[in-house]
């Protein structure tokens, strides 16, 4: 069984930065272009096309994601629709959608949790390097029903191809890379080759061992005038250079019914938190991914397909030479899916999910206890289509233990031995209409559980990343959510795209709440103290907002396209007693261009972020910006290889931007302009 035709993008081929469609196949001038959809494999246990799903999705890919690249996966993403980061500085920045981030936020490799600490904290960086990156998948909306509690406001799956599921054409297939930027004076080079071993190309069948290594580094990114840093030059953005590397091996039987791979891979990068002009974090993790897939007939079942994924991670904050806090884990994430025969009209999944992490934290300023998490869950999901009307159900219940130890914080308080154990509930129900062969209209309306989590519960020290000191509360309740999406899709003809609208109502919505007294490291108040105390609380909430993307398809020939992109969104976040909550994205506009001609392609997209004036008490607002950028390319295609030279142009403006979802807004506004140029070779 193959998916790679759908994630692997054709060599030279323009991939339009949509919601709901890629670049359109080639017709004539007086026809009507029809759009190609995305097969999405993270939305729904069997693969569809973004149009038939429930969840709004947006897939970067190809040409695209080969321009929105960046350090960091949350600035790889920022542009989307609905889609923010936690900008921390070029080393680390997470996905933030719909306004909900951190614990709410799934981020998947290859469909197993990255099993690092990033949702702990915004100077904590996703453990995936873009680089290397073959497509990723976001879901925004609740997927909590197939990844989980942590998945309530969506979820980005990344997907890197280190366990193979097809054949490759050639015995020796790959991709290299290599780019440089001025910007910091940065490169990354790396590549990927999958070396078929054994093959039966009869029955589409053999052996592959897939090899791939990455290596990036930059010195401190130069901004517009001064970042806000005490005492920094002007033009830089001081202690924000990064030094990544990384590398896996992989060996996977491939055929047409069954397939089944085993990769190890490790991960390495040390980059600068500019909030601290002499600390920098050294994280190092060690992964060992399995995965098999079985299409055929058992019982009531069509197919079964199980990963599994266990890490050894750890990140050390170094103040100097010398090692501050160590925060380490060792992570497991395994799921196991059966895919259902037709049973009264009803085909899905039955699955179930099970995961372990044991996190410590060690050092002056640890702010967690050491504690480990269960959990266990049973999904169901399932579809029924009548005439024009697909139907989808969907439920999940989920046990999860935490057991911490006993802990003394720095600020003098000791605490017992501890554990919390509970069992949360959620499900979906919705449908997708198809009105006519161009238009689709879904809906669903979905209630999920969430239980605190460790942090949330058990925290009690100072927390850099956050300049706080910050207090677990060991009472807070599950948080409930009860969700409605309404989404209509144009999926063919001259403007293709979507307009949705959700709402997201929250009884006991946990958050981290300032107190508004300056702290020193002990949680003593002293009024030159650079942390603020505070506290995570729950308050009745309320998110809802809407989003909309349009693709003109303004010319379509075989070998000349010209594509219109435009897309808003906008999220309004609150307490129900009318305050509103921290760190809201707010309004967003994009328009992009997108031209190819031959073997020539270019475009220019202009990002446009208003002001942000519905702030929290304490929170003070950050003012609008427009990001301008620019990128150009050349396919040149050989006998033996096909080599993409591409050129882009970020921030073309020099504008002082501000990132309102970041701690760090007024000490670290994004980079200023960068030209970056490389050649992408594949064979």
């Amino acid at each position: 069984f193959s998916l790679r035709s759908f994630l692997v993008p054709a060599a030279c081929a323009t991939s339009v930065l949509s919601a709901q469609s890629t670049a359109p196949t080639a017709h004539d001038h007086d026809t009507e272009p029809v759009v190609l959809e995305n097969l999405v494999v993270t939305a729904s246990p069997v693969a569809r096309t973004q149009a038939d799903l429930l969840s709004s999705t947006s897939v970067l890919s190809g040409a695209a994601l080969l321009a929105a690249q960046q350090p960091s996966l949350g600035e790889t993403l920022a542009a989307l629709p609905g889609v923010s980061s936690t900008y921390f500085g070029p080393g680390s920045s997470r996905p933030i959608l719909r306004g909900l981030g951190a614990n709410r936020v799934r981020v998947l490799a290859n469909g197993t949790d990255t099993l690092d600490a990033s949702n702990t904290s915004p100077d904590h960086a996703v453990s995936v390097e873009p680089f290397l990156v073959k497509r990723i998948e976001v879901v925004r909306g609740p997927a909590s029903l197939l990844y989980g509690a942590a998945a309530v406001g969506g979820v980005v799956n990344v997907i890197d191809h280190r366990l193979e599921s097809d054949l490759p054409a050639t015995p020796v297939a790959g991709t290299f890379e290599g780019r440089v930027t001025d910007n910091g004076a940065g490169y990354a080079t790396g590549g990927a080759v999958d070396v078929t071993l054994v093959a039966d190309r009869e029955k589409n069948s053999g052996l592959v061992l897939h090899l791939d290594g990455f290596r990036r580094e930059a010195d401190d990114v130069e901004v517009p005038g001064f970042s806000g840093q005490p005492g920094a030059p002007k033009g830089e953005l001081v202690n924000t250079a990064i030094d990544s590397k990384g590398a896996s091996v992989g060996l996977s039987y491939v055929s047409d019914t069954f397939d089944a791979g085993l990769n190890y891979n490790g991960y390495d990068t040390l980059y600068g938190v500019p909030n601290e002009p002499e600390v920098s974090i050294d994280l190092r993790q060690r992964r060992l991914d399995a995965s098999t897939d079985y299409t055929g007939d058992f019982g009531v079942f069509t197919g079964a397909r199980a990963k599994f994924a266990y890490s050894d991670y750890e990140h050390r904050e170094l103040e100097g030479a010398e090692v501050g806090t160590v925060l380490g884990q060792e992570g497991i994430d395994t799921r196991l899916e059966l895919i259902n025969d037709e049973i009264a009209g009803w085909t899905g999944a039955l699955g179930t999910q099970l995961g372990h992490t044991d996190l410590s934290a060690d050092g002056e300023e640890a702010f967690l206890p050491t504690h480990v998490t269960d959990t266990a869950a049973l999904f169901l999901f399932e579809e029924l289509e009548r005439g024009p009307v697909t139907w989808q159900v969907g439920a999940r219940v989920e046990h999860r233990r935490i057991d911490a130890d006993a802990f003394a914080s720095p600020g003098g308080t000791t605490h017992a031995a501890r554990s919390d154990d509970r069992t949360t509930l959620s499900a979906s129900f919705g449908a997708v209409h198809t009105l006519s062969p161009d238009y689709k209209l879904a809906w669903s309306v979905s209630g999920t559980e969430r239980a605190p989590n460790g942090q949330e519960l058990f925290a009690d020290g100072p927390h850099l990343g956050t300049a706080a000191y910050e207090i677990g509360d060991a009472s807070l309740d599950d948080e409930r959510a009860l969700g409605l999406e309404v989404s209509l899709r144009k999926v063919t003809g001259f403007v293709t795209g979507s307009l949705t609208g959700f709402v997201n109502t929250f009884d006991g919505y946990i958050f981290e709440q300032s107190t508004g007294v300056p702290v020193d490291e002990t949680n003593t108040p002293d009024p030159a103290g650079e942390l603020t105390r505070t506290q995570f609380v729950q308050r009745d909430a309320l998110f809802y907002g809407a989003e909309a993307e349009a693709v003109w398809h303004l010319h379509q020939a075989p070998r000349h396209a010209l594509d219109l992109t435009t897309a808003l969104d906008y999220t309004v976040a609150e307490e129900r007693d009318g305050d509103d909550l921290p760190r809201i994205p707010p309004l967003k506009a994009r328009v992009a261009l997108d031209w190819r001609r031959g073997p020539w392609s270019a475009g220019t997209d202009l990002v446009a972020i208003a002001r942000q004036g519905n702030v929290a008490p304490g929170e003070t607002e950050t003012g609008g910006y427009a990001l301008l950028g620019l990128d150009a390319g050349y396919c040149l295609t050989t006998r033996h290889a096909v080599y993409d030279f591409f050129l882009r142009v970020s921030n073309l403006t020099d504008e002082d931007a501000r990132v309102h979802t970041s701690f760090l807004k007024d000490i670290a506004p994004l980079p200023g302009r960068a030209f970056t140029t490389g050649v992408r070779a594949s064979f």
